[in-house]
């Protein structure tokens, strides 16, 4: 699904620099350069709003006065589509924007809109696909061929009520830049944090160890980042943070839940830990539910380790 840009043409420096990153990021977008001459611009404008899902206004002071550039935002805006804007000009404000689109998202950095286009653009995909019945599932073949950890960071950035993490050490979240205060500012802001790690005395983790990994090292990594998180957990003034260890069972993958997707990667033994088989799994699908009450099971007969 195509992203529509509107801008002034008088803008047309800042246009070319928008579409080349789009490019660069192989984020699809209806480009005019390719309206025929001898067809209605007002027909082939319609036909490009009708296809694209999303639309990118360049903000400068020359596109708000446009006349085209209104009747496409508003066009966007009536079919009930999203707006980004895109602030080229930092000296606009509110009180110059068209009154519908004051106090909406805006970012001035080609990366933010990038992320935010292709955060648009699947969860659109991810709505049609739950009206036919056919959650969109997307299948990576190592956690690694997932993304960046900006990526796995972008999961926490978006949700709002829960945010859930179940692994055997949890060493990868605790390294990630920017956890720790993410963390405090999310659970301020009301979400739900638990995370869910093996206790060092269950018996059953002997039985997930592989390759050339020593008991006494995986049960170091465990304790170290049992207290990280704790502590963590002590930090927090809502009492949203919470801490527990499996003493009982035994995690069969490495979960991370949130308000709209599930992250689930497979343990396998002939893979590292945190390499296996991934899935990115919507919300409101079957495996949701499943993988989300594996979780409260595990969660619901852990132990907070006092």
């Amino acid at each position: 699904m195509p992203a529509f840009v509107s801008f002034s043409s008088k803008d047309e420096a800042i246009y070319s620099a928008i579409c080349l990153a789009l490019d660069g990021a192989e984020v699809k977008h209806w480009d005019q350069k390719t309206m025929s001459p001898g067809d209605s611009l007002g027909d082939q404008l319609r036909e490009a709003i009708r296809v694209c899902e999303v639309c990118v206004f360049i903000a400068t002071r020359r596109s708000i006065e446009s006349q085209w550039c209104l009747a496409e935002l508003g066009a966007f805006w009536g079919a009930g589509k999203k707006v980004l804007l895109f602030l080229a000009d930092p000296d606009l404000d509110d009180s110059m924007l068209p009154p519908q689109f004051k106090g909406n998202l805006r970012v001035n950095t080609a990366q933010d809109l990038i992320k935010d286009i292709k955060a648009t653009i699947e969860q659109y995909t991810e709505a049609l696909a739950q009206a036919k019945g056919d959650p969109s599932y997307k299948f990576f073949e190592t956690s690694g061929s997932y993304g960046t950890e900006s990526d796995w960071k972008e999961l926490f950035e978006r949700t709002q009520s829960r945010f859930d993490l179940l692994g055997v050490t949890l060493g990868k979240w605790r390294s990630t830049p920017g956890f720790s205060n993410l963390a405090l500012a999310k659970a301020k802001d009301n979400c739900r944090i638990r995370i869910l790690l093996m206790h060092h005395e269950n018996k059953l983790l002997t039985g997930l160890l592989y390759h050339d990994q020593k008991l006494d090292s995986v049960v170091s990594d465990i304790e170290r980042n049992f207290q990280f998180y704790r502590d963590l957990a002590a930090k927090d003034e809502t009492g949203n943070i919470e801490v527990r260890q499996i003493c009982k069972g035994i995690p069969h993958f490495f979960l991370t839940l949130s308000d709209h997707y599930a992250v689930m990667i497979q343990y396998q033994s002939f893979q590292e830990w945190g390499s296996g088989p991934t899935w990115k799994i919507p919300g409101k699908s079957k495996l949701y539910n499943s993988v989300m009450k594996e979780f409260e099971f595990l969660w619901h007969n852990g132990t907070n380790g006092s």
